[in-house]
This record gives structure tokens, C-alpha cells and sequence, in this order.
């Protein structure tokens, strides 16, 4: 079981389908809160979109293990695909959402999963969003090259176009990291655009989290929308 968060528009739908993946806080993943992206699923609930927060396994209230390590990023991604894809074919197969424009998007550690579940295409997945993607050590080194090579991995066998935002003073992802990221997803020529933000309170991590980030990350996701409705 993955308890989830729906937000739906007002009417019978069937309505298109945003789903978001949460990142991963140090310590106990147990003891995270429940998803709730409350400011972006209020944007996008205007736009005519139902939105879905899965809390993978082993996250908050959802139950078993989840398995995963800075060192070992690439299973990690792996293992966050799989919860990902549960949740997509269950969401598709309700009434209410239409099943062929479907965006599936992450934070930090779920926007690694989501990259990881573009590996392979998906019926009525349009495109994936990455908010400030990637998975690093609490306290330790040495986290950069394994992260740097799971993003290789997946951007090899990418099939999904995704919109990258990142920003330039996001504590856990120097800018000019995030960019190599980028590069190395991209060496076989995935189909990801990066975008640089630019700069967002103090850090600018959480930023889709944050009410007043809205205005910060919206118009290159509007753009996102536009194009794939055109």
C-alpha cells in the first residue's frame, strides 16, 4: 500500500494527471511527513489537472522498506521507479483522470526516480519535470561520482523528454554540479532541457515546496504545458 495524496479539480473529470514524488529527508524515512505539495497542486489544480503525492514504500504511513544509500544511487532511482509506476497504473486505470496526458514529476530524491522511470516509455506519458533531482550523503563523501553515473545510466536509455530546474544556491546541488549532471544524462542524446532559475531565499532547495516559490518555477512548467498540449 502507498497512501497518496489526490487533489482534484471541481467537476467529473476524466482530467489530466500530475504526479509528484517526494524527496527523501536525512534520517528515519518512517518518520516523514506525508506528502502534501499543497502550492504546486493549488497552481496546477487551476490549469484543469488532478494531482497525485504518493508516499513510496517505506516513506511515512505507506509500510514496507525502502532500500536505498547515497553509494548506491542508481538502485535507488530503480527502486523509486517501481513505486512510481505502481501509482501512475492506478491512477490511469480511474475514471476520472485521462489517461493520455499524464506528467509525472519528483523533488530531490523522487525527481531521481522519476528520471529513473523514464527509462522506458510509458502509454500517455507526456514528459517528466525534475525539481532539483539527485540523492547525496547526510554527512559523508564521495556521494558526487556515483550520482553523476546513475544520471548517465538513466540518460542513456531515456525514453521520455524531461524540463530540469534547478537553481543557484541550492545547498545540495551546487549549480555547476547540476550541470554535469545534465551532461552526463544527456551523452546519448536524451531529450532534457536545463534550466538555471537563478536565485531563491536562502536556499533554494525546497523551492516547489514553498509557497512563495511558485512564481519562481511556474512559467517554465507552463511553457512545458503549453508546448505538449500544442
Amino acid at each position: 500500500m502507498m497512501v497518496t495524496t489526490l487533489y482534484l479539480p471541481d467537476g467529473a473529470g476524466p482530467f489530466p494527471l500530475w504526479v509528484f514524488n517526494h524527496g527523501r529527508n536525512f534520517g528515519n524515512t518512517v518518520l516523514q511527513a506525508r506528502s502534501r505539495p499543497d502550492a504546486l497542486a493549488k497552481v496546477l489544480l487551476r490549469q484543469g489537472y488532478a494531482v497525485a503525492a504518493p508516499n513510496r514504500r517505506g516513506f511515512a504511513d505507506s509500510g514496507g522498506r525502502h532500500l536505498s544509500h547515497w553509494e548506491n544511487p542508481l538502485s535507488g532511482g530503480l527502486c523509486c521507479a517501481r513505486d512510481i509506476e505502481t501509482v501512475v497504473l492506478a491512477m490511469s486505470s480511474k475514471p476520472y483522470i485521462d489517461a493520455s496526458r499524464i506528467i509525472v514529476s519528483g523533488h530531490s530524491y523522487g525527481a531521481l526516480g522519476t528520471l529513473a522511470y523514464g527509462m522506458k516509455p510509458h502509454a500517455g506519458v507526456r514528459a517528466l519535470v525534475n525539481f532539483a533531482g539527485g540523492l547525496r550523503g547526510e554527512m559523508d563523501q564521495g556521494w558526487q561520482q556515483p550520482l553523476r553515473e546513475a544520471f548517465r545510466y538513466y540518460g542513456r536509455r531515456a525514453r521520455v523528454r524531461s524540463l530540469w530546474l534547478y537553481a543557484e544556491n541550492d545547498s545540495f546541488w551546487p549549480l555547476d554540479y547540476a550541470s554535469s549532471l545534465h551532461e552526463a544524462y544527456c551523452e546519448h542524446g536524451a531529450n532534457a532541457e536545463f534550466v538555471n532559475l537563478g536565485h531563491f531565499k536562502e536556499c533554494a532547495h525546497r523551492y516547489v515546496l514553498d509557497p512563495d516559490g511558485v512564481d519562481f518555477w511556474w512559467p517554465k512548467v507552463a511553457e512545458l504545458l503549453r508546448d505538449i498540449a500544442a
